[in-house]
């Protein structure tokens, strides 16, 4: 699979015009991963998309399996309402929550897929290392992904350590932290040097740490923007600032403490 450098995040786009227009623009820019989930509730508009797309068979389609559909026999079925709303392609299939009773049986039943050729990679969401290791010690395929919260504000290097180790891709949600901090002078500095933006220095520091980010816009001129941030290299002192602006400093619900029994 031709993942590339970025994937192109849709959470939030639930309007369906507006989809259209988002995709074809991140297609032309040269997004070849998609990634979406049952939760969002935007699957059916991509898979309208693709039925007339004409490099279908070049794009990458991700969705995800939610904690209450996380049964061994709800995931099969989660995934056979997924691979109707997509058109018939899923590509890469992921838990979105580690829900601690379900998520071993979910894993099962998402390798029973991928070994009968229905998915070609699966993985993981929102893991900690506890978790991975729990997922180590009951199934037998690796996760392709485990997709998680990161940004320079909270840039999880213990858990990036332990994935590198596994061989496990890391895969950065919510790359720019909601465009909380892009004033900062940390990245307005190399911005100015580099003559981009401050979204673009976060993502370009994602890629060259060996992250693989996935930015959502429905903006066409800023997801053009975002896949530019390919363009031009961080020095490695740029870097290493960008490193030290981590503060462990969460933005989203951590794991251990997400609402499980939360029905879509």
């Amino acid at each position: 699979m031709n993942i590339g450098k970025l994937g192109f995040g849709v959470y939030k786009l639930t309007d369906e015009e507006k989809m259209k227009v988002a995709l074809q623009t991140a297609v032309d820019s040269g997004y070849r991963l998609i990634d979406t989930a049952t939760f969002y509730k935007n699957e059916e508009f991509i898979g309208n998309f693709l039925k007339t797309c004409k490099i279908k068979d070049e794009l990458v389609i991700t969705t995800k399996v939610w904690p209450s559909d996380m049964s061994y026999d709800d995931t099969l079925r989660s995934f056979e309402r997924s691979h109707k709303l997509l058109d018939g392609k899923v590509d890469i299939l992921l838990t979105h929550w580690p829900n601690p009773e379900k998520f071993i049986e979910s894993y099962m039943a998402m390798e029973r897929l991928k070994n009968e050729g229905a998915v070609k990679e699966i993985g993981v969401c929102n893991f900690k290392i506890h978790h991975l290791e729990k997922l180590k010690q009951n199934c037998s395929v690796k996760p392709f992904f485990n997709q998680v919260e990161l940004h320079p504000k909270f840039s999880q290097p213990e858990l990036r350590e332990y994935l590198k180790k596994e061989g496990i891709q890391v895969e950065a949600w919510m790359p720019i932290a909601k465009a909380k901090y892009l004033d900062d002078v940390t990245l307005v500095a190399p911005a100015q040097k580099y003559n981009v933006t401050s979204s673009q220095v976060i993502l370009n520091w994602h890629i060259q740490r060996g992250i693989y980010a996935i930015p959502k816009s429905e903006t066409p001129s800023r997801i053009i923007e975002n896949f530019k941030s390919q363009n031009f290299v961080l020095s490695e002192e740029d870097l290493i600032k960008i490193d030290l602006m981590d503060e462990g400093k969460r933005f989203s619900t951590d794991p251990d403490e997400f609402p499980y029994d939360r029905k879509i």
